[in-house]
């Protein structure tokens, strides 16, 4: 028996026989088995280049840990005690940039354990809790990561680090816009930049100009986004930084999609792709992943579609990315609508909702919405698809997102 099998009959003898009777554990072994993604043989026409991102082999995690682990006993008997620190620190970094989320937090925790109470390592204590913060967001885990950025503010402005200041306010714009809340994104990221007039800093304004560029996207400002876009890669290509030239191509391809120029998204995709790889960054490469799945099936290649929904679903499991998770859920589903599996579609849809729903992420929670109201319309399910469209169509107004919103009155009235 295979460990997916073996899974799946520990699960319906030992967990849930005591809840449901014959009838439903048959119907939930069936939900289970159709979950499963099975291991399909690549279409024969498939490009080089998409062969390759396909199969791209994640590195284990077990390996990464014991080569960290060793890593760290050999530099804390080698480094006088603040070089040891400051080699935590990017010893930190670098795990968050290969996607070992727990490792990192792991790393950083040292850092705090090292520098507590230390007052000539208030500075670096400060900045491990703001990886933290970063760290604990990428998970959606919002509380702690509200908590940890407020105790770096503080520190940062008893010391009058205006950059950290505006680090943590970007931070928490960036936080707000992952929970669709853009007025309170845009207000973090204009305090942001207020910081920045005492000290001007190319790494923080050049992140703040990618927010300012996703927020313009949602929004349907697209030729604004775009110039944001240019003017920070322009900055990042100077600097040689291939993790945040690899997030501003997936950005730029996401605002080409949203205009439907396929062929220029696919570009900027295979981009940020590239750079990902060559830096070994998992977080921006697994969105990249969704975002080319969720491209694949407007042109309805839903071979390619599936292909790189699995890619994106195993790397966003390896980096615990629970949005991303949630958002291949949601492709997955459109996935199976198109192939006319409309229970699947249904349980893969409702799955991600549930999920952006628990993760406080309004903006993907009616991105779901609008594709459930797609779904029940083509079910003939009036009264189903009526109810998600306007749910959906109320958070768009909400926003003043007026392109959205006149795409799914489209829907609703025809």
């Amino acid at each position: 028996m295979g460990s997916i099998e073996l899974f799946k009959e520990l699960i319906l003898t030992d967990l849930l026989s005591d809840f449901f009777n014959k009838e439903e554990l048959s119907e939930i072994s069936t939900k289970i088995s159709k979950a499963v993604p099975e291991k399909k043989h690549l279409p024969s026409g498939i490009s080089k280049k998409n062969r390759e991102q396909i199969t791209l082999d994640l590195q284990d995690s077990a390996t990464i840990r014991t080569q960290v682990d060793v890593l760290i006993t050999f530099a804390e008997n080698r480094l006088a005690n603040e070089k040891f620190l400051e080699f935590l620190l990017h010893l930190g970094q670098f795990t968050i940039t290969v996607g070992e989320f727990t490792l990192a937090s792991d790393v950083h925790e040292k850092i705090l354990a090292e520098t507590k109470d230390v007052k000539a390592f208030a500075n670096i204590n400060a900045n491990a809790f703001l990886a933290l913060g970063e760290l604990h967001s990428r998970q959606a885990l919002w509380k702690q990561s509200f908590d940890y950025i407020a105790k770096t503010f503080r520190v940062f402005k008893k010391q009058n680090d205006m950059k950290g200041c505006a680090r943590c306010e970007n931070l928490l714009g960036t936080i707000y816009g992952d929970l669709g809340n853009f007025k309170k994104a845009g207000s973090h990221f204009e305090k942001a930049l207020s910081y920045l007039d005492h000290s001007a800093d190319k790494i923080i304004s050049g992140k703040i100009e990618i927010n300012l560029g996703i927020i313009n996207t949602v929004l349907g400002n697209f030729e604004s986004a775009l110039s944001y876009y240019k003017r920070a890669l322009l900055k990042f290509e100077k600097l040689g930084d291939l993790k945040r030239i690899a997030e501003i191509r997936h950005n730029m391809g996401m605002t080409f999609l949203k205009k439907s120029y396929f062929r220029e998204a696919i570009t900027e995709f295979d981009h940020s792709i590239a750079a990902s790889r060559q830096s070994g960054f998992l977080p921006t490469l697994g969105i990249t992943y969704i975002s080319k799945a969720f491209l694949f099936t407007l042109i309805k290649d839903l071979d390619l579609a599936e292909a790189f929904g699995d890619k994106a679903m195993e790397i966003s499991y390896k980096t615990n990315d629970k949005l991303s998770i949630a958002e291949v859920y949601k492709v997955k589903g459109i996935i199976q609508r198109k192939l006319a599996n409309y229970d699947l579609a249904e349980n893969y849809l409702l799955t991600s909702l549930r999920m952006n729903k628990e993760l406080g992420n309004k903006l993907n929670e009616a991105e779901t919405c609008f594709e459930l109201g797609i779904l029940y319309k083509d079910l003939k399910q009036k009264k189903e698809s009526k109810m998600h469209f306007k749910e959906a169509i109320e958070y768009y107004k909400k926003i003043n997102a007026a392109r959205e919103v006149k795409n799914i009155e489209e829907y609703l009235y025809i």
